[in-house]
């Protein structure tokens, strides 16, 4: 088995030569690393050039997902893996998921647990099992956790690409076309994936203008799916939870900055017209949320 691991890349050379330890250190000789810089000046281009194996490309400058697509393109592997620039593998991850392969010959994906840490130690570990063999929760508003996820190569053939739609949550809105492609992942307990926490990060950064960015990106996709005949009624369903969740997060960032009518609005108004289906959305999501007792993270 041969993993094709694409990582993207834009001025992270000292994290990014950590996670390239990272990958050195699983051991396995079968692995083709592909980095997708999209136009360092930091040195990162400098450092790459020191190691002749590894597969280079200039992106299209069409963003984080298309940079993804674009590796994805070149990958030669059997089993494809995302490796963030600012985040590692855990010991023996590949390992790990090659056994779950070997076992289970007839799964379309392996997923393993991952954890959240910074430089005070780890601070949430991702690992419930629905999460790891994916469900609509966890595609849509639970732990989607893409980056320990291992593809089949034809899962990319079968489901297509990451959207360029979506900036920040196209990995949720591949996920969502995976489950309705029917494809099916095997989980395994094994910690495999460590995302960094810090200010640059795309994703988790503690930055209100990227959160609320990021759920303007997952109400967009709700409101899609919702609407959407085509979609189970399963999966709907939760496209409405989130929806609500996003809305009551609106609503309360509204309300904190005083500003009283734009929180009416969100509740009230929706793509331009009257409608009552906010306030409906706003009520499932939470029902949701009692009912599950799941919450949700950025990853």
């Amino acid at each position: 088995m041969r993993f094709s691991i694409v990582t993207p890349v834009l001025n992270r050379r000292d994290l990014l030569r950590e996670a390239i330890k990272s990958l050195d250190s699983q051991g396995q000789s079968n692995v083709e690393h592909i980095v997708v810089d999209g136009g360092s000046v930091d040195g990162t281009l400098e450092m790459l050039s020191e190691r002749p194996n590894m597969i280079v490309l200039q992106d299209r400058r069409r963003g984080l997902y298309d940079a993804i697509n674009m590796g994805i393109e070149h990958a030669s592997g059997d089993v494809i893996g995302l490796l963030n620039s600012d985040d590692t593998y855990a010991s023996g991850a590949l390992r790990a998921v090659e056994q779950a392969f070997v076992l289970n010959p007839r799964v379309d994906a392996v997923c393993g647990a991952a954890e959240l840490f910074n430089t005070e130690g780890i601070l949430a570990r991702y690992n419930a099992h629905a999460d790891l063999a994916l469900d609509s929760h966890a595609a849509l508003v639970g732990a989607c956790i893409i980056n320990a996820r291992f593809f089949r190569r034809h899962v990319f053939e079968r489901c297509g690409p990451f959207s360029l739609e979506f900036r920040l949550v196209a990995d949720r809105e591949f996920l969502v076309r995976a489950l309705a492609a029917g494809i099916v992942t095997a989980a395994i307990d094994a910690v495999v994936y460590r995302y960094r926490g810090h200010a640059g990060s795309l994703t988790l950064s503690a930055r209100p203008d990227r959160a609320d960015a990021m759920r303007a990106e997952l109400l967009r996709l709700a409101r899609a799916i919702v609407t959407d005949a085509g979609a189970s009624p399963e999966l709907r369903r939760k496209a409405q939870a989130l929806e609500g969740r996003c809305l009551a997060r609106l609503v309360i960032g509204s309300l904190s900055t005083g500003d009283l009518i734009g929180a009416i609005r969100a509740l009230v108004i929706q793509d331009g017209q009257s409608s009552l289906a906010p306030l409906f959305a706003l009520g499932y999501g939470t029902l949701d949320l009692l009912l599950t007792g799941r919450m949700g993270v950025g990853r």
